[in-house]
């Protein structure tokens, strides 16, 4: 399996992670801006922020037949399993019922604590659970690009707030407004992206290297 890459591979990244990140926002403004509204009902601009960039990411792979089928099932389960502990992990952050139950009230401390941390290890989990899912379809994704993306999709909560201060955004410029903004998403869809883009496949001097 081998990653193509082209001049434009960036720029085209660019554009749609500026798209998924448009999506969600979109989509929160049509249902109402006010309070935590946004965490109260399925966002479908995820999975269909999602479809686009899976369908972006299958330009870069080459896989026949079963093996292309499986590689997009692996990620929708992954992508599924990453939405749906976010989606949990932040009901807690924020102590919104869950399923109309008051987590506070009704679930152990330990388990109330573990569940509203969980997010810190999710968010890296992104780059790493994509860099083990290419890596099980026989990619030699280099550990540089790994730790590349790590870094960018780390500081993707700092830089997302300094922007939102920068434009004196409404509600406040902390994490809770990167995500409600979406001003976050493009940030995540470009730090996973990133791994995906390698040197060109037609080149026999690249075949058997790690990109970097």
């Amino acid at each position: 399996m081998q990653l193509q890459y082209s001049k434009y591979s960036l720029i085209i990244l660019t554009l749609l992670s500026l798209q998924c990140g448009l999506l969600w926002r979109i989509e929160v403004e049509y249902h109402g801006w006010s309070g935590l509204i946004w965490l109260g009902y399925f966002h479908w601009a995820v999975p269909v922020g999602f479809g686009l960039f899976l369908i972006w990411a299958n330009g870069f792979v080459e896989l026949d037949g079963n093996k292309r089928v499986l590689f997009n099932v692996v990620a929708i389960v992954f992508g599924a399993l990453i939405f749906y502990g976010l989606g949990i992990s932040l009901s807690y952050f924020f102590n919104q019922p869950l399923n109309g139950i008051n987590t506070l009230i009704t679930v152990p401390p330990w388990k109330y604590h573990l569940f509203r941390n969980a997010f810190y290890f999710i968010i890296p989990f992104m780059s790493v659970g994509t860099f083990l899912i290419l890596k099980l379809f026989g990619k030699k994704v280099g550990v540089k690009r790994l730790l590349l993306s790590l870094v960018c999709i780390i500081l993707s909560i700092p830089f997302s707030t300094i922007l939102l201060e920068l434009i004196n955004h409404k509600g406040g410029s902390d994490y809770i407004h990167a995500l409600k903004s979406g001003f976050i998403i493009p940030l995540w869809c470009f730090s996973i992206g990133i791994l995906f883009i390698g040197k060109s496949a037609t080149k026999k001097r690249y075949e058997n290297s790690d990109f970097v």
